[in-house]
């Protein structure tokens, strides 16, 4: 009799034969030290959540991961579909590999599955969307198709976003990590 580990040896080989395999999920690095020790980094591909009042630091938990990309030449893009956001008041970003798309409120979840699944860029950050709806587990497929990342930023949790990764931001650069039923302490980035 073959042993477990030439059973599934055997298995792979026959699999791969058939169809490709995917790569295996990735962390992208926050660029904050202690919030990568609770989450591990950005999932990539994958979508995380950041939820918090205006005002309260959501951009700042993503802004060192936004200045790397775009510093070593990788373009991002944001999708501001409330149009508040000023490009130049977010210290350290190359803002020439910069993509700001202002496409109003209801086409801002198409907008983002479809610059997610493009393959072109790493990272796609979506400002304050109305209520996703299904768009939600459309941009997870999206994200494993183009293998990027998604961050979401609202100032409420989306029910309809399948998000592994949400942290409430609660301002004075605290945070709240939570992975699905599972609230894990408040930390402060500082």
């Amino acid at each position: 009799m073959a042993s477990r580990t030439a059973i599934v040896a055997d298995l792979r080989a026959k699999l791969a034969a058939i169809a490709p395999m995917r790569s295996a999920p990735t962390a992208e690095p926050t660029g904050v030290e202690a919030l990568d020790k609770y989450i591990g980094g950005w999932p990539n591909p994958g979508v995380a959540s950041i939820h918090g009042a205006v005002g309260s630091g959501r951009m700042g938990l993503i802004l060192p991961a936004l200045k790397r990309h775009t510093q070593a030449g990788r373009t991002i893009a944001i999708v501001d579909p409330l149009g508040w956001l000023y490009p130049p008041g977010l210290p350290g970003l190359d803002l020439q590999h910069l993509m700001m798309i202002r496409c109003g409120g209801p086409k801002s979840g198409w907008a983002t599955i479809q610059l997610a699944a493009s393959g072109a860029l790493g990272m796609v950050v979506l400002l304050d969307p109305p209520p996703l709806r299904r768009d939600g587990l459309r941009l997870l497929r999206a994200t494993e198709s183009g293998h990027s990342t998604v961050v979401v930023l609202t100032e409420r949790p989306d029910p309809h976003l399948t998000a592994p990764i949400r942290l409430h931001s609660m301002g004075n650069q605290r945070f709240k990590v939570e992975r699905g039923a599972v609230t894990q302490p408040i930390f402060c980035t500082g």
